[in-house]
């Protein structure tokens, strides 16, 4: 009957695509959101929590390890609210928060240049390898964990000069979380907990702090979470647990990655963004919303404040998304783009990376998606 109810509130057309995507192996389970301004045009959930054990079918309830989402639903709306507050300014340099990454060009790095992936900072580094390595193979969560990455960045070189090129670095937004905690005095989970999710009732959005243990376990109990990857390094199929393995060793808080959530909380928070975009009152103040939603002057880059906006060619958000759209994407398979002029929301999430991370097919099926998502939905 549930299943029915579902198939009657969405539209045909996508509830096939992602049935289609099942059948194909794209991905075990996803569940879709399409949403216009306040109204819910779509929503439906398909396939199962994991395969490699039988899962449960996916609910539309159902938590999903949101990979680099963190860094547009945590960081980018936690800067804004900082900012707005007087706490930190755009064009401060990162060593005003972060004195020891000072050397060698670091200095000239500002906040804005980590938004925007313009830091010089390279895109990736295994931290986590080095981490292991250390510990004669054995990768601990703990605190130290999360010291010794940020120790390591700390010493980076520059590829480049800050603001010449852009270059999606997860490093950026590893060191955008130290800075944010050096403002605060309060970690990444529990500075977003308090001034935004607590505020907009979400309370299916969180991080999983794997430092401890009886919250960690708690979350899982409570909760019905897709299934990720079966870790080859951890032994282990990864179920509430962070994927991205610098987020691990860092105890499952982070910057770049560690959210988790589900798609009616992703669109909540996406869905005040927009609000606070078109001049409503809400937690963001709507001149920094508009500033952030804008492309950056980066040379080549189609990158905004946090944000990523639709390419000209190839673009996973598809080529019928307006070009006002801001969005991105996460690893694990999930995706959230919103088209500012049309008050579209779109909200996928999946678990591709389930039994492994080989799996691709998702690079194709998204485009399709969201395309069919405009066609059916913007009348």
């Amino acid at each position: 009957m549930l299943i029915e109810m579902a198939r009657r509130k969405s539209q045909p057309r996508l509830y096939a695509l992602m049935d289609e995507a099942i059948k194909e192996g794209v991905f075990p389970g996803g569940t879709l959101l399409v949403r216009r301004g306040s109204e819910t045009l779509h929503e439906s959930a398909h396939g199962l929590t994991s395969l490699v054990p039988n899962g449960q079918r996916v609910t539309i309830d159902t938590v999903y390890d949101l990979a680099s989402l963190t860094k547009v639903l945590v960081v980018t709306p936690l800067i804004v609210d900082l900012v707005g507050r007087g706490e930190m300014n755009l064009e401060d340099p990162v060593t005003l928060f972060v004195p020891m990454f000072d050397g060698a060009g670091r200095e000239k790095i500002t906040i804005e240049h980590l938004l925007e992936h313009a830091s010089g900072l390279a895109a990736w580094r295994a931290y986590f390898e080095k981490l292991a390595a250390s510990g004669g193979g054995r990768l601990v969560c703990e605190v130290s964990g999360r010291d010794a990455v940020r120790s390591m960045l700390a010493a980076e070189d520059l590829i480049s000069k800050p603001g010449r090129q852009a270059l999606y670095s997860d490093l950026g937004f590893i060191l955008l979380d130290w800075a944010i905690e050096r403002a605060t005095g309060k970690t990444l989970d529990v500075l977003f907990e308090q001034r935004v999710a607590r505020k907009l009732g979400l309370d299916d959005m969180f991080f999983v702090d794997l430092k401890n243990k009886g919250k960690a376990g708690q979350a899982r109990r409570e909760r019905r979470f897709a299934a990720t990857e079966r870790c080859p390094w951890r032994g282990r199929t990864l179920v509430g647990e962070v994927h991205d393995d610098n987020a691990y060793a860092m105890g499952g808080v982070s910057g770049h990655a560690g959210l988790f959530g589900t798609a009616r909380d992703v669109a909540q928070l996406a869905g005040v963004w927009l609000a606070a975009y078109c001049g409503e009152s809400t937690i963001f103040d709507s001149r920094l919303v508009r500033r952030f939603s804008q492309r950056t002057s980066v040379p080549d880059s189609t990158r905004a404040l946090g944000f990523d906006t639709p390419s000209k060619k190839n673009s996973q958000a598809g080529s019928l998304l307006g070009r006002e759209a801001i969005g991105h994407t996460g690893f694990t398979g999930t995706s959230l783009w919103i088209d500012l002029r049309r008050e579209l929301m779109i909200v996928l999430l999946t678990n591709r990376v389930h039994p492994s991370r080989d799996n691709d097919a998702i690079r194709r099926f998204r485009p399709r998606l969201h395309d069919a998502a405009v066609e059916e939905c913007i009348r």
